[in-house]
């Protein structure tokens, strides 16, 4: 298409240097163009009805992806629930040498639950907590703090930071004599126009990136102090700590015994919290399939009126781009078909 533009625009410089005949004699043809350009109403409804109808396929293809990932992650949390609940009862019986088969086992189905990332036209549906991202809501935040580095600690002088972050840079002030709050409520702003959060906990401070700010502090930070909480002389990167939310897997102690109670619980609640999710998407694809399938179509308003509460709901669960079903083609053959559109677009 763009190529298409490209010629179209030479075509237009060269006809400039024509002659005043030949100018004269173009000149006379934008009416007729116009008359062969104009598209009937009814048509123009038509491919309207049939772009609104392809991005509807992506919604419903996209929650298909998404579906079909949550059922995967349901089923090896079940299978995990089950070896945990053989770990216990090998821990009572004392055998040392199957609990290992079976830890093994167990934090293999791990790695398979963190490895599930569903994507749709290279957009991420699930974040890293199970959590249905929709246009409206951002994936979760990657929590951490910085080891070794206390930057909200009270100091006798004042120190200036500098802070590298891919490619963005900042200088923090800390002035001597400040309180953890006063530091705090001083630096939480310089992160935040990183896309960083920051939380006291009253023992640490745990700083919470998004999607995006996680991939920079996972490439490396760099900072340099003045001999206070950091070392003068150059930038050197900061070793970083994650601190796991108890939904995500990571998080989950598969080893001691004393917390694999906890651990199952957490899975429990996991897997509560997906069957929700997987029940409501069923609902609404079964309920947007049945009216499709009932639908007469009358005129241009009837189904897209049936339908459209159906597809609102499937749109708080997904960004608008997603999934394949029949409904595309039931939808889009009620007014049109192929040679009109490719007539349309001609």
């Amino acid at each position: 298409m763009i190529k298409g533009v490209g010629e179209s625009l030479n075509v237009m410089r060269q006809s400039q240097s024509l002659a005043p005949s030949s100018a004269a004699g173009i000149a006379s043809q934008p009416q007729i163009l116009e008359k062969q350009r104009s598209i009937p109403k009814h048509r123009l409804d038509s491919y309207q009805r049939w772009a609104k109808t392809t991005a509807e396929q992506h919604s419903i293809s996209a929650s298909q992806v998404a579906l079909q990932s949550l059922n995967q992650a349901k089923q090896l949390l079940q299978q995990l629930g089950r070896v945990l609940q053989h770990v216990q009862r090998q821990d009572n019986g004392g055998r040392e040498d199957p609990r290992h088969s079976l830890l093994d086992n167990a934090e293999a189905l791990r790695q398979q639950i963190i490895a599930l990332e569903p994507r749709y036209q290279g957009i991420q549906l699930l974040d890293h907590h199970f959590n249905l991202l929709s246009s409206t809501s951002n994936s979760a935040s990657h929590a951490f703090v910085f080891k070794s580095v206390d930057l909200i600690a009270t100091k006798e002088h004042a120190e200036k930071i500098h802070l590298q972050l891919g490619r963005q840079s900042r200088i923090v002030y800390l002035p001597a004599g400040y309180s953890r709050e006063s530091l705090l409520q001083l630096i939480t702003p310089i992160f935040k126009s990183l896309d960083i959060n920051l939380e006291w906990t009253g023992q640490e401070l745990i700083y919470k990136a998004s999607t995006q700010a996680w991939l920079a502090v996972q490439a490396g930070v760099l900072m340099m102090g003045e001999g206070q909480r950091l070392p003068a002389g150059e930038l050197r990167q900061i070793r970083i700590e994650p601190r796991y939310h108890w939904q995500d897997p990571r998080e989950w102690d598969l080893v001691e015994q004393g917390q694999l109670k906890a651990s199952q619980a957490k899975i429990a609640k996991t897997q509560q919290k997906i069957s929700q999710q997987t029940a409501e998407i069923e609902a609404v694809h079964q309920l947007l399939l049945d009216r499709v399938k009932g639908a007469k179509v009358v005129n241009s308003n009837e189904l897209g009126n049936e339908a459209k509460s159906a597809l609102n709901s499937l749109y708080k669960y997904m960004k608008p781009h997603p999934f394949s079903y029949q409904i595309a083609s039931l939808m889009a053959q009620g007014n049109t078909n192929r040679d009109q559109v490719g007539a349309l677009l001609g």
